[in-house]
């Protein structure tokens, strides 16, 4: 192999590699594209579920409360959401993992990267689209780049954090990326914090 071939072989790597992330970011940011990924089943909960902001009926605190869940489309849209999240005091992204499951509701735990923060949302993932509404305290960017979290229980959440986003972003989005601030996230202050929570 000469010296072109060589150049040309790292340039078409590069391409390659810049596509697969290009197609996670699409997917991470797409519906649709999330929704025609589903197993059969659970697509056809999603896609067949109502299309809203709010569920109809729902009662109480949006997101805070299990009588009013944001809804979400399906596992994938559960972290998409959540990564847009960014505390509106403060502009501090959040970071989580799903401590619990009740009937259709999905509960995550979420921490800043100060730890010094730690709430707990409500989500309904049988809807073919994320709100594009936000709960108290937060804002919504307009889309996600990395993944902040998962939705799997972590044992010692936040500790380890990073690693496991980026394991479970290579299933979700064919590539292993994380968002980097959850390698800071202060894992003793969070502690404190999620025992003075409960």
């Amino acid at each position: 192999m000469g010296f072109l071939d060589s150049f040309y072989s790292k340039d078409l790597n590069q391409t390659r590699s810049e596509k697969m992330y290009n197609d996670a970011l699409q997917l991470f940011n797409s519906p649709e594209l999330q929704n025609a990924r589903l197993p059969r089943d659970l697509a056809d909960k999603v896609i067949n579920g109502e299309d809203c902001d709010v569920i109809t009926g729902a009662a109480g605190a949006f997101g805070h409360d299990m009588t009013n869940p944001i809804p979400v489309n399906g596992p994938l849209g559960e972290v998409t959401y959540l990564s847009r999240l960014r505390l509106r005091a403060t502009g501090s992204m959040v970071f989580f993992h799903k401590i619990n499951t009740v009937g259709a509701i999905d509960i995550f735990e979420l921490v800043n990267v100060s730890g010094k923060f730690v709430d707990y949302l409500y989500l309904d993932m049988f809807h073919p689209r994320c709100s594009r509404l936000y709960p108290a305290q937060y804002t919504l960017e307009r889309e996600a780049v990395f993944p902040r979290g998962v939705t799997a229980k972590v044992e010692e959440f936040p500790k380890g954090l990073y690693k496991l986003i980026k394991k479970e972003s290579e299933q979700h989005l064919g590539v292993d990326v994380a968002e980097k601030e959850s390698k800071r996230i202060d894992v003793e202050q969070a502690w404190q914090s999620i025992r003075a929570a409960k």
